[in-house]
């Protein structure tokens, strides 16, 4: 019965963005979730107990993450910190360990300290994953104002340090952790004066080289987390053109395609995890692959979703293994699985 309600709460969440595009969330509750939902048609996802299973696909799994991104934590809007909070729920409720919690980007919408500050109170309260691998997004830093743009990276940085149950410090909002002997490299922008389009300093570019150079000769994939896409990848022309890397996405992807078996993981886009009507009619997925490098466009866990499936809640639950890497699709609010949006890549 709670998979139905969660699962009919998620559909209203999107249906109402999508039927009243100027709708202020701010105006809804979660009553008013809930009531709506009794009047729509209980079977609008059909959640069996072989999809509700919480577990890992196979046995000899080397790493375990949950990969989300584009929460958009606001405190004036509660309902939000609900959601993120009951998907966290989910990951507890696996029946293995999840090794990382890997959010890529927006965990606000407007990078607020108070709303910043709930979302990793939330995450430290939930005792959900071993290790955090979490990025800034363009909300988080280019959308505030409470602050400038350094002090924001820093209380990111901050909030990291005391709260990571790895007890992993970074110095940076860009920095390198190792999970299971695996190389993660987040990105930022670490400019003072931008909005959406993020600035990288040569200094970064540098050091996402020397991150990737270093783990390179363990022979195991290694994952790039960056909030914005780079250009020309998972359909971003055709969704929101301009709004990639643009003038750094070059640099990045040349970087990236020295080294195999690199995975670039991105959101911004708010694509949704794609049906096989988008990749045939448009011509992207979630996942690509170009020129020995993947990458993963993962759709907004809060916010409506186009191009996909439109539902919040949705991510992946990212399962490696020693000759591929699996992307299985999961609603974490619904507790539901979507095998038919499931991705594999083999690896080199």
């Amino acid at each position: 019965m709670i998979s139905t309600i969660k699962s009919i709460i998620a559909v209203i969440m999107s249906l109402i963005t999508i039927i009243f595009p100027g709708f202020s969330y701010e105006e809804i509750t979660k009553e008013d979730i809930i009531n709506t939902g009794k009047e729509i048609d209980k079977e609008i996802i059909e959640t069996t107990e072989e999809l509700v299973i919480f577990e890992e696909m196979y046995d000899n799994c080397l790493l375990n993450a949950t990969i989300v991104s584009d929460i958009h934590i606001d405190v004036d809007w509660a309902i939000g910190e609900w959601v993120w909070a009951n998907g966290l729920n989910d990951l507890e409720r696996s029946k293995d360990t999840i090794d990382a919690l890997i959010v890529s980007g927006d965990l606000t919408n407007y990078g607020d300290g108070p709303s910043i500050e709930s979302f990793f109170n939330i995450m430290a309260e939930s005792d959900c994953a071993e290790n955090w691998v979490i990025a800034t997004g363009n909300h988080d830093v280019g959308h505030v104002d409470d602050v400038t743009q350094e002090e924001a990276r820093q209380r990111f940085v901050n909030l990291y340090n005391n709260l990571n149950p790895s007890g992993k410090k970074i110095e940076k909002a860009y920095y390198k952790t190792d999970v299971n002997n695996y190389r993660f490299v987040v990105l930022c922008d670490d400019g003072d004066d931008t909005w959406d389009t993020p600035d990288m300093s040569p200094e970064q570019l540098k050091f996402l080289d020397a991150s990737l150079a270093e783990a390179a000769d363990r022979n195991l994939p290694m994952f790039v987390i960056c909030h914005v896409p780079c250009n020309g990848v998972n359909g971003l022309d055709t969704i929101w053109p301009d709004n990639g890397l643009n003038e750094n996405s070059d640099a990045v992807k040349t970087i990236m395609e020295k080294y195999e078996n690199v995975f670039f993981i991105s959101g911004h886009v708010h694509t949704g995890i794609n049906v096989p009507l988008v990749e045939n009619v448009f011509g992207f997925s979630s996942v690509e692959q170009h020129n020995g490098v993947t990458y993963v466009n993962l759709p907004t866990y809060m916010i409506v979703n186009r191009y996909g499936v439109p539902w919040g809640g949705m991510g992946y639950q990212m399962e490696v293994y020693g000759d591929e890497i699996i992307f299985r699709a999961r609603n974490f609010f619904t507790a539901t699985w979507y095998p038919v949006y499931d991705h594999s890549v083999e690896l080199d």
